[in-house]
Order: C-alpha cells, then structure tokens, then sequence
C-alpha cells in the first residue's frame, strides 16, 4: 500500500489542477459563478493552498491560491459574508497578502459605498391625547353617566355620537358639512383640529429631514460617480493601479497567468498602448521576474509587420511592466468561433503572415513557446502574432529553462511536456495545429483535461486531414502533416514553409 501511495497522490493531482485551471479562465472570462464552483471543487480536491507544486512530470504550479481567487468571485457575485470567511481561510492558509489585502480593501469600500436603511415614514401618528380615539373605542356616555368626557370635544348630547357616525377627514380634504342639528355644537366642534395641529405640524421638520438625507446621498453618489470616472472602469480584486511612469491607465483588458494587460494613454502624446503589468503575488519569484525583464528586451530587437511592436521595454527596477502596440482587432481565435474556417486565398494569406512573423523571431534567436490562435490579432486584414512572454533566447538551436513545461496544451508540441530544451521546431508545431485548426474548423487533438491533451499530442496519429477536406491541395496536408510529426528532427524548416506556401498561394 505504501508502495502505491505516490501513484495514487499523482492521479489525484490532475483533478485538482483542472477544476483550478478552469476557476482561472472563467475567471478571466468575467464567467463569476462558474468560476466560484471550480474553485470550491478545487479546495475539495485539495483544500490546502501551497506554491511550486508538481502537477505533470516536472511541470510545476507557482501558485496554488484557490481561496483567493474564490473570494473575488463571491465578491462580484456579491457575498460579501462568503467572501469575508473565504478571505480569513486564505490568510490562515497564507496565500499572497498583496492579493487578500486588495480584497479586503474592496470589500471595505463596498461595505462603506452601501447607503444606511431609510427610516420608517417620520410622519407620527396623532397622539392620544386626541379626542377622538378614545371617543372610538369607548361606548358613549349616557346622560346617567357621572363621569365627563376627559378630553375637550362635543357635547354629551350629539358629540361623541356624531363622532362614532362621521370619523375625521383626512388631513387635506375639507371638513364634511355639518347638519342643522348639530350647530349648536359648532363652536366645540372647531376645537377639536386644535389638539391634532402639533402632529400635523411635525412632518415639516421630518420634511427637511429626509430632504437632508436625499441631498446627502445625492452628494455622495456624484462624488462616487466621479471618483469611478477616475479610475480603471475595470477595477479588479488585485488592485489595480492608475498610472503607470508616464501612462494613464483607461481599462482592463485581460489577466494571463502571470501578468494583466490594460489599455493606457502616453501622458503627453496621448498614443494608446496595451500595458502589461507583472501581478503583485509575482514580485517575489525571481525566475518570473527576469522572465518578465527578459520578455520587454527580447520585443525591443522584434521587428516585422506581423508582429505586435514593443514600445517601451520598461523600468529596469521597481513592478515591471512594458508598453506595446494597441490594436484594438478580432483574435483569430474570436474569429474561428464566430466566422468559421477562412477560405482558401484568405487561409494562404493568413499562413504566410504567421510563418513570416516567426521565422523573423526564430532568425534573432527567439522563441516563442506559446503560439495558438488567441496570440494572433488582426490589425484590419493583417495578422500579428504578440505575447512573447515566455519566450526565451535560444543558444545553438536550443533552450534552457527551470521550466519543463510553459503553452497552451492544445497547441504545445509533444517535446515541450517532456524535455528542458526546445528551439524553434516547437513553434512550427504548434504553426502546424494551428493550420490544421483553421482547414478543419477544429484543433486535431481535445480531451476533458489539459493532461489528456498533452498525452494525445505525444502518442496520437494526427487525424486524416485529407479525409476531412478533400479540396485540399496534397502538398499543403503534406506540409501540415510534417510540421505536426513527433519527430522535431523530422519537421521541415521556416524557409521551406515559407516557400511551400508560397507556391501554393499562387
């Protein structure tokens, strides 16, 4: 049994770390509820937080912080009580404090923004001493009855009576005529508004009362309004800054793993750039740190016509971050879903832009170790390829990294999961998914899981893309078929795609 301890551990490890990854992209989604429950099924698998643990092989989870991130979803879904008691369980199980404390700063404000209950209506009801309740409720006396009425009103003879018969009006509507057998009792009859004037005249101060409070909140609600006017309307749980050296930030426009990308505006020549931003609870890795360095440099020597331009690299101290290009365009990956598989001239246009962009990068000795559909961006009818952000400086056709594992699985090439050292074969890998994605209208490997995909990427055949699409050209499913072998040895070069979808294209 001892024996078989680790094995049972290791199977365990995938459950949780799918039910994680999923909380995280719907997350990132704005997708609250379901967020909410992966995360809960997460802490079920595993309820304790940690960092750097092994998931797959010796790829490795940095941050394992399910309370956290399930207390910002309660918090947009607006449980506040569920967030408080998530957010003490991430501090007893010491998840990253720059994270919980923007949390518990949020839930703060939000608990100050809630305006207090509104009083019950000021307007009193008259007060006993008036005549006419107790006139109401008491059986009128008889002329036998020794004891007098207590309060001023009519008298014995009709008053009480005519009381019971003709209850006070409302307060705006005048009198009721009276009969001629009651004007004796006229003038004693005028008395009886005489009592009931002090509560008629007390909504005046509850008046000005409650038009102090409207104003009040009427004040702080435009202060409010202009305060979020000020900020990033897209103000999330990690605290997100206002400016950025000499960058304004406008919004949110997307979380990654390891870092946020907001829409900003330089200061003086109000140029729109897409900033990226290292998450706080990232500050403290050092390998994530100089990756991070490392990306802002590797994008100042990136320059092509597909590729998203590098503006500013950077602080060289204090949190990281790097300007690049805005384009505000469709991802390729919005487009398959939403347009369908290109047509064959626009499929060829389309190839020719992506392999030209990376075989610049691979010319300079970049690689970039993520690309896939959501990393492609068109700017009108040309496509660029962006976030090179985990990509590396490649050293005689080969790379280095602590990191056995960093993609996409639908798109990671099969010796990514299981070697330390890549090149730029990895990348027409994952070029060649992608063309087949965008012939067929589907990635050719999927699964219930990223490990289910990873292992159908390293042991499956790819599926017969000629049966799928006869129309197809044999030397473009060739081509497709060869970028996606097992073999990196055996995949063909960036010249000779370039060169093969040259000829195709016409």
């Amino acid at each position: 049994m001892l024996g078989l301890a680790p094995l049972l551990a290791a199977q365990s490890q995938p459950t949780f770390y799918a039910a994680y990854q999923d909380g995280l992209d719907a997350e990132r989604q704005g997708q609250w509820q379901t967020a909410a429950a992966a995360f809960r099924r997460a802490i079920e698998l595993r309820p304790a937080s940690a960092t750097r643990i092994v998931i797959y092989g010796n790829n490795l989870l940095n941050d394992y912080a399910p309370y956290t991130h399930l207390a910002r979803c309660l918090i947009e879904l607006g449980e506040t009580e569920a967030a408080h008691a998530a957010l003490d369980r991430a501090a007893h199980q010491r998840e990253p404090n720059a994270a919980r404390e923007a949390l518990a700063h949020r839930l703060s404000q939000k608990a100050q923004a809630v305006p207090p209950p509104k009083d019950p209506d000021p307007v009193p009801a008259p007060s006993k001493p008036v005549a006419v309740p107790p006139a109401q409720s008491q059986p009128a006396p008889t002329p036998a009855d020794p004891t007098p009425v207590p309060a001023p009103g009519p008298s014995r003879e009709g008053g009480p009576a005519a009381a019971t018969r003709n209850p006070p009006p409302p307060r705006r509507d005048p009198p009721p005529p009276r009969s001629p057998d009651q004007a004796t009792s006229a003038p004693a009859q005028a008395t009886l508004p005489t009592p009931a004037a002090a509560p008629q005249g007390t909504p005046a101060p509850a008046s000005r009362l409650r038009w102090a409070v409207g104003l009040s909140l009427a004040v702080a609600g435009a202060w409010l309004l202009l305060r979020r006017r000020r900020r990033p309307p897209e103000s999330s749980s990690f605290g997100d800054p206002e400016q950025l050296g000499p960058y304004r930030i406008e919004r949110l426009l997307g979380r990654g793993g390891f870092a946020s990308t907001y829409l900003a505006r330089h200061g003086t020549t109000k140029l729109p750039v897409a900033l990226k931003l290292l998450h706080p609870y990232r500050h403290d890795d050092p390998e994530f740190l100089r990756r991070f360095r490392q990306e802002a440099k590797l994008g100042a020597m990136l320059d092509h016509p597909n590729l998203v331009r590098m503006l500013d690299p950077g602080p060289e101290a204090g949190p990281p971050w790097l300007a690049m290009e805005y384009i505000s365009g469709r991802r390729l990956d919005q487009a398959l879903r939403e347009d369908g598989p290109p047509s064959l001239p626009a499929f060829y246009r389309l190839a020719l832009q992506i392999a030209g962009a990376m075989a610049h990068a691979h010319h300079l000795g970049i690689v970039h170790r993520d690309l896939k559909p959501g990393n492609v961006i068109f700017d009108g009818d040309q496509a660029k390829v962006m976030d090179f952000g985990i990509s590396r400086i490649v050293d005689s056709n080969t790379l280095t990294t602590t990191y056995a594992f960093l993609g996409t699985p639908r798109y990671a090439a099969p010796e990514a999961q299981i070697r330390a050292q890549v090149g730029p074969a990895a990348d027409r890998y994952s070029l060649g998914i992608m063309l087949f994605e965008l012939l067929a209208g589907h990635p050719p490997f999927d699964g219930e899981t990223p490990f289910e995909i990873l292992d159908k990427h390293r042991r499956d055949p790819l599926p017969d893309l000629a049966a799928l699409r006869p129309d197809l050209p044999a030397a473009l499913v060739d081509l497709v078929e060869r970028l996606c072998r097992k073999d990196p040895d055996q995949r063909p070069g960036d010249e000779e795609v370039l060169s093969v979808l040259t000829g195709l294209a016409g």
